[in-house]
């Protein structure tokens, strides 16, 4: 058994890796404004972009491992107020690198495919990455500040689904809620990325950490497609009308921030370290059709996340 501190613990992948490690290990999430109770973990609120509580609250618990899953994710507010980006994606990236490699404990950062431009598609780990909007280059910023303070960190760039905790909704949850309403919603057809279900990458990320892995990883899922073909695969797993989902593009959102349109990572390279192929979209889906209601407890978001 592993001790194991989560920061982030009551975001979308924080959440599912806390319920995932409590099975087997010892396991701590520091959240910030949104607390939670998860069976078999101990929660503590905590301002880690502060350099002193960051020490404070690592050093006290003394881990094994840390999972740093903290991060300002909201790409248009990132692109709105770039301090507030750079706060939490570089210098609390920065402060949870430092103290845990004070306190020897192995690190995994959570990235993102973000980080590139989307003018290829398949992006490897030995790409360049460029970023086109202030989310991509702050979490970008934030790899290279791990990488200075943690020489041994598994940094992970990832895309997922899955059931959280609120209050922010995935994607998959705000399809689902938009058609079980009965509503119709947009799907962009010329924005694609390669998901991987929140449990699945959970499991992995835990795989990885005890194989020993350290560096650069992509972790996505098998299957590539667009987030319209996501939503129309989502519709048809939990029987509801693939209809009501409408091809849009992009550029017709006049969404703030740039989105980059193919950011499908390729992970041929975690496939050899777990030794066994990433999971299939479809494997995902109904996986998250059969745990849905693992946050009973959820608030219900006000403000949806953008399809």
């Amino acid at each position: 058994m592993a001790k194991i501190l989560i920061t982030g613990a009551s975001g979308l992948l924080g959440s599912n890796l806390a319920v995932v490690a409590a099975a087997e290990h010892q396991t701590l999430g520091i959240y910030h404004q949104h607390p939670l109770q998860i069976p078999g973990v101990d929660m503590m609120a905590a301002e880690l972009s502060d350099p002193r509580q960051a020490t404070r609250v690592i050093a006290g618990f003394a881990p094994d491992w840390v999972v740093h899953c903290a991060a300002a994710s909201e790409v248009d507010r990132c692109e709105l107020d770039p301090a507030w980006a750079r706060r939490l994606n570089l210098e609390m990236a920065k402060n949870v690198a430092e103290a845990a490699a004070g306190v020897g404990a192995r690190l995994a950062h959570i990235s993102t495919d973000a980080v590139f431009d989307g003018e290829l598609g398949d992006y490897r780990e030995s790409d360049e990455p460029r970023p086109i909007m202030i989310y991509g280059e702050t979490k970008l910023a934030g790899e290279r500040a791990v990488a200075l303070a943690h020489p041994e960190a598994l940094v992970l760039r990832i895309n997922l689904f899955g059931w959280g905790p609120g209050p922010k909704r995935s994607l998959a949850e705000w399809f689902l809620e938009r058609l079980e309403a009965g509503d119709t919603c947009p799907g962009f057809t010329d924005i694609y990325f390669s998901p991987l279900l929140a449990q699945h990458l959970a499991r992995a990320l835990l795989e990885l950490l005890e194989a020993g892995a350290s560096g650069l990883l992509h972790l996505p899922g098998h299957t590539c497609l667009s987030k319209y073909e996501f939503g129309v695969q989502l519709a048809q797993e939990f029987g509801l009308d693939a209809a009501r989902i409408r091809p849009m593009s992009v550029g017709d959102a006049k969404l703030t921030a740039a989105r980059p349109r193919r950011l499908c990572l390729n992970g041929e390279k975690v496939e050899s370290v777990l030794g066994r192929p990433l999971p299939e979209l479809d494997s995902g889906l109904r996986e998250l059709r059969e745990s849905r209601g693992m946050f009973p407890s959820r608030r219900q978001a006000k403000a949806g996340a953008a399809a």
